[in-house]
């Protein structure tokens, strides 16, 4: 799941209290076509009332298209559908919705001698064991989830081994989208966080455990996804393999550290990430493949996720017709004393929609929004990186070399090895440009031992090695 931070990452949240927040989406670069018959619609999950979070108090601007019951899962789906014409602020439009947000630690005290099978005529089992979008059963992972169960007979046990096992063999790594869903990041044995629980999910209802996905985004910063399995007679029980397997494997690390303050997470051993949560997060979606009606707004859409909607959805939940260029759009939470000010949410946006203004070829736009933020964070990879892109479109090759060896000097998390391997594929075509062939080769096949295959990075790698690359690749769609 998409790593990029919430606006607001600054704001210091209690581990159990109130905050008001508000979700900020901006549209810009819209230039209706000759017609002048620009619409907008854009769809996003609200936050709900869930174990150990309450919304109260939502107020809309503008008023909603419609909102959408998902009574299935649990979620509400907000649509605005808007003409261009009725939303003119000189080429940007502006949503948002205020929330008031309560939140505690969820604690559950399980005994596993009361737990049940679940009922197989239940709402939950014939809705949640069904093999669906990247949360597939194949033969393989029924075979495998057979094989973790072992003898067992009792729903908790077997769910906590399926847990345990995800958490000591998947390994981290962010896939692209053609990488996801279950059964491929079985056979890979890697992933990001929607990948640790898609196989737990999918492992999980291969043996008639109810199993489902939660997406959420930290108070302080980014976005996250655990899994919820159901238990009779206890209910949903959240469980973490992504964080389980960081305090298992890396307790002491830098980003185990900064999780810790991030999700209000106390010393915990990896145990502790089944059947219980972490106090500072915002829960914004339940479940996946999401199907969105709506005859008011005439639409019938389907999303395998909502993060929690608008660009950060797939496939897209921002949707634009009518206009002479795409729009760049995107948004994000701002939590606390802040969370009004609309030109602060609307300068912190511009520095996440760096990738997109480059992408739109405004270049103008992402350089200045990314030199902001490496004002804010020098050290920023993603920063850098997308700084050296702008600058490699822009012909400014030497510029570009220097942005992208800042970028693997850079931070970035756990998706660092993603990065770095990018921008030694850009510092060779860097270089094939300039001549350098020999120094093209060798950034080449750092990225070939580096083993990342992000958007096809070890084919373009190997064919940039047989065939030296003249030209800047244009922006790939994201």
């Amino acid at each position: 799941m998409t790593e990029k931070p919430s606006i607001d990452s600054a704001s210091i949240v209690p581990e159990r209290g109130r905050v008001h927040g508000r979700y900020w989406y901006f549209v810009d670069n819209l230039k209706p076509s000759a017609n002048g018959a620009g619409e907008i619609t854009l769809f996003f999950s609200l936050p709900m009332n869930h174990v150990g979070q309450r919304v109260e108090n939502l107020i809309f601007s503008p008023e909603p298209s419609d909102i959408i019951e998902d009574r299935t899962n649990g979620n509400r789906i907000l649509i605005w559908k808007k003409k261009a014409s009725a939303l003119d602020g000189g080429g940007l439009a502006v949503f948002y919705y205020d929330f008031d947000l309560e939140f505690e630690e969820v604690a559950l005290k399980i005994d596993p001698a009361r737990v049940s099978w679940c009922d197989k005529n239940s709402a939950e089992y014939v809705r949640y064991t069904i093999s669906e979008g990247w949360l597939d059963i194949s033969g393989e992972i029924a075979a495998k989830a057979e094989k973790i169960a072992g003898g067992e007979r009792n729903p908790y046990f077997i769910a906590k081994k399926i847990f345990m096992w995800v958490v000591d063999n998947i390994r981290y790594e962010y896939p692209d989208f053609e990488s996801r869903g279950a059964s491929k990041s079985l056979k890979r044995l890697k992933g990001d966080c929607g990948e640790f629980c898609a196989v737990f999910v999918s492992l999980c209802r291969s043996q008639g455990i109810p199993a489902r996905t939660v997406t959420c985004n930290w108070l302080k910063s980014g976005g996250h996804q655990w899994a919820e399995v159901f238990l009779p007679p206890f209910g949903w029980v959240p469980a973490d393999p992504t964080l389980a397997r960081r305090f298992k494997f890396e307790p002491e690390s830098a980003l185990a550290r900064r999780v810790r303050e991030t999700a209000g997470i106390r010393d915990v051993v990896p145990e502790w990430f089944f059947g219980n949560l972490y106090p500072q997060r915002l829960i914004c979606l339940i479940g996946e493949n999401i199907k969105v009606r709506s005859s008011v707004v005439g639409t019938d859409r389907e999303f395998f996720i909502l993060q929690p909607g608008g660009m950060e959805a797939y496939p897209s939940a921002a949707e634009f017709s009518g206009f002479s260029l795409p729009p760049v759009n995107g948004g994000g939470y701002v939590f606390g004393e802040k969370s009004g000010d609309e030109a602060y949410a609307r300068a912190q946006v511009e520095k996440d929609l760096a990738e997109s203004y480059f992408n739109a070829g405004i270049y103008n736009k992402a350089e200045s929004g990314l030199l902001r933020a490496l004002v804010d964070k020098p050290a920023d990879e993603y920063s850098w990186h997308i700084l050296g892109r702008v600058h490699l479109a822009a012909g400014k090759y030497q510029k570009a070399i220097e942005d992208f060896n800042n970028a693997i000097l850079g931070q970035a998390g756990s998706l660092k090895p993603v990065w770095d391997s990018l921008s030694h594929f850009y510092i060779g075509n860097c270089r094939d440009i300039l001549g350098e062939r020999a120094q093209a080769c060798a950034e080449y096949n750092k990225v070939l031992d580096s083993g990342v295959d992000y958007e096809k990075l070890q084919e373009r790698a190997k064919k940039c090695l047989l065939v030296p690359c003249l030209e800047a690749e244009k922006p790939l769609a994201r």
